[in-house]
């Protein structure tokens, strides 16, 4: 086994008294936080989303659980995930998400937009202005971008920690129900040493995970550059060695492309691992582009008539037939 620590006893205290946390939590409230710590204990996938039109339908479809990460928040507006836009901007991409249903969403504040300063107005306004279930906050270096692209830094780990206390301060004088999830980018960061067995630096990875967890973070994320199965279990080894009871978050992300695997891991197989929060960052965007790219080939082609009745027919007894159905406008009459 790849990476593995022994048990101390500030890590045994560390999982009891988490059990007593999530308990008191699940007596005092009953908002959306709450509900995603329920999910996250039985084991939940989260779907990504990039507007509010896309949450409305992930409920119709029957999701559980929604996430709002930067990378689809930026190609909204046209750009990529390279730090371009701000909390300012992501905070207002969540309130409408959030606002768009009652399901508990997790949104991404990459890493938290500035010092840790920055860090407590993030978190501070993602919890008072939205109804947003969690949050979850990287160690990446100012310029930050999407995890899968080449060249990414990581902060110092005693520096990112500070970060890390502050959202988690913060969380715990807003609301101590909300989730905060810990993302290291480690494994395949600029500089990181390689291991061949899983494709990175998984004794970084586990020394940054293993840090941010006893530091209070709810679950904790490492980004791959792939999606290895062995890089997957190696963490998740090492990680539950020491905190059995910390539940894991994993990105069955979009970057990766993956018809190309043989044999790719299954929702299944990673919750048994120990990943409790599983999630796909874009799948609605990628979903949106196609379609909407089809549709404007149609109406490029065929007389545009013709294009409105060929669409109108393809979405006739679907949820989403009438925009005004799903929108509500029968609220407002």
């Amino acid at each position: 086994m790849i990476g593995v620590f022994v048990l101390t006893g500030v890590d045994f205290w560390y999982t009891i008294g988490k059990v007593f946390f999530y308990n008191n939590i699940m007596e005092q409230t009953n908002g959306r936080g709450a509900k995603l710590r329920t999910l996250m204990s039985k084991g939940v996938f989260a779907l990504g989303v990039s507007s509010a039109m896309d949450a409305m339908i992930a409920k119709l479809a029957g999701h559980e659980c929604l996430y709002l990460g930067g990378y689809a928040a930026a190609a909204l507006r046209g750009r990529p995930d390279y730090g371009i836009i701000g909390g300012t901007e992501m905070l207002q991409a969540m309130m409408y998400v959030a606002e768009a249903t009652d399901l508990p969403a997790v949104a991404d504040i990459d890493d938290g937009y500035g010092s840790t300063h920055n860090v407590i107005r993030t978190v501070t306004d993602m919890l008072t202005k939205t109804n947003v279930a969690g949050i979850h906050i990287e160690d990446q270096k100012y310029p930050k971008r999407c995890g899968h692209i080449a060249g990414k830094e990581v902060l110092p780990m005693e520096e990112f920690l500070g970060k890390l206390r502050a959202a988690l301060d913060t969380r715990d004088r807003v609301d101590y129900s909300r989730v905060v999830i810990a993302r290291t980018d480690a494994f395949s960061a600029a500089g990181a040493k390689k291991d061949p067995r899983v494709g990175g630096d998984i004794d970084e990875a586990l020394r940054r995970g293993l840090a941010y967890a006893r530091a209070g973070a709810d679950s904790v994320w490492c980004e791959f550059p792939t999606p290895s199965r062995e890089s997957a279990k190696a963490f998740a080894e090492g990680m539950k060695a020491c905190m059995p009871t910390l539940g894991l978050s994993f990105n069955l992300s979009p970057s990766f492309f993956w018809p190309a695997e043989e044999h790719p891991m299954t929702l299944r197989e990673l919750q048994s691992f120990g990943y409790t929060f599983v999630f796909s960052t874009y799948p609605s965007l990628l979903a949106s582009m196609y379609a909407v790219y089809e549709n404007a080939k149609e109406f490029r082609v065929k007389d545009p008539v013709e294009a409105l009745i060929l669409l109108q027919s393809k979405i006739k007894g679907t949820p989403v037939e009438s925009a005004m159905k799903v929108l509500g406008v029968d609220r407002y009459q």
